[in-house]
């Protein structure tokens, strides 16, 4: 956290261990009996974590700049176009356009992770408490911050149930003359 008061921009160091609240804290999030506890955000964290490679293999780490983007895509658009003479100089112009090709060829091809046109907040800070100061080390008097965290903002970061995901086709007919 660099103290610019926006959230959105600051570094985000990850955990070797998500319950170690020397690395960090959680605070309760949401009321006490329809909310997540500190140990259920802890283990919440630390299931995301290990689902994520981008992230495991950064444990003990600054996450790297850019790191954990959008995944890679495959998208190819085929058109196809046939010209037939008819009388004289004038022609009967056939065009097939095939959008996103690979998903004709099979339904598991082609798709388009398409997140949030922002990244989501992957901890909120709530606050400080005396304790161990992560960057130093130095027991007391220091001020720790203390997080939340939602599984739920991340259930479906990206997906690729979009239009952008699905084939389409485009037959085009033209007459010159």
């Amino acid at each position: 956290m660099n103290g610019d008061n926006f959230a959105s921009n600051d570094l985000i160091y990850v955990p070797k261990d998500a319950h170690d609240l020397n690395e960090i804290r959680f605070t309760q999030l949401g009321n006490a009996t329809t909310g997540l506890t500190p140990a259920a955000q802890a283990d919440s964290l630390e299931a995301y974590i290990k689902a994520r490679e981008c992230l495991s293999s950064q444990r003990g780490t600054l996450m790297l700049r850019n790191s954990c983007r959008t995944p890679w895509t495959k998208h190819v658009d085929l058109s196809a176009r046939q010209s037939l003479r008819t009388i004289g100089m004038q022609h009967f112009i056939l065009q097939l356009d095939v959008f996103n090709f690979l998903n004709l060829l099979n339904k598991n091809w082609g798709g388009q992770d398409l997140g949030s046109t922002n990244s989501p907040l992957l901890l909120t800070r709530t606050g400080f408490v005396n304790g161990t100061k992560l960057a130093t080390g130095v027991t007391g008097g220091g001020a720790q911050p203390t997080f939340t965290f939602s599984p739920t903002n991340f259930a479906t970061q990206f997906n690729t149930r979009n239009a952008s995901s699905n084939y389409a086709l485009q037959l085009q007919v033209k007459y010159t003359f």
